[in-house]
């Protein structure tokens, strides 16, 4: 039975993935380098440690990777500023039923608390969590197992009794390792179709996967 969700948060809650593409892309238009699209859906999911690294392999030592993520940020805060917090298809239909059903949700994000608790603020969604990890409070980031561990603990569950919603190929990776059934909705990654077949269910857009928690449970 399922007792709870573990939602990521960038490309499953909000549509920032496609920000953060984009502000990448206009970084490298800035400063004169060219920063390809496939090249920035290899990392989606990952930690900024380890971003960062592939970026000075790619770019060499020198390469101002703090700058460059500066402006990434500046684009998406000033999108969001005049837009508003980009929320996925089927994001509050999915927290209403869930509430009502009395199941326990977390958040496990690849991202450092600050950006992240203010988005969730901001969508005013924060308090519907009985739990958030953040990128910057395990050692290990996805594909490793251990921020969906973390979360599941602080839901007082089992992997077992939760569902987690995944979009990128390390996220999908890391809820597999912890034990926990995954629902993989596609966003910006083209998730290879065996990692694809390794999930419990792929769908379109989070509404759907209230049936699949009515027929698991």
């Amino acid at each position: 039975m399922i007792k709870g969700i573990v939602f990521d948060m960038d490309g499953v809650i909000f549509d920032t993935e496609r920000l953060s593409t984009e502000g990448w892309m206009k970084a490298g238009q800035e400063i004169g380098i060219d920063i390809p699209r496939e090249f920035i859906m290899s990392y989606k999911g990952t930690a900024v440690g380890y971003s960062k690294q592939l970026y000075l392999d790619r770019y060499g030592a020198d390469f101002d990777y703090d700058g460059a993520r500066a402006i990434r940020t500046a684009y998406m805060d000033s999108v969001i500023e005049k837009e508003g917090v980009p929320t996925k298809k089927g994001l509050y239909e999915l927290l209403e039923f869930s509430r009502e059903r009395g199941l326990r949700l977390a958040v496990a994000t690849s991202s450092h608390r600050a950006y992240a608790e203010r988005l969730l603020r901001m969508a005013g969604i924060y308090e519907l969590f009985d739990a958030v990890v953040y990128g910057d409070s395990v050692e290990k980031s996805k594909p490793d197992p251990d921020i969906f561990l973390k979360a599941i603990a602080q839901l007082q569950l089992t992997p077992e009794e939760c569902f987690i919603i995944e979009d990128s190929t390390s996220g999908i990776r890391a809820g597999n390792a912890s034990g926990a059934s995954v629902i993989h909705i596609p966003d910006q990654v083209n998730v290879e179709e065996e990692l694809r077949r390794s999930c419990y269910a792929v769908l379109d857009d989070l509404s759907q996967v209230i049936s699949v928690v009515e027929k698991k449970n």
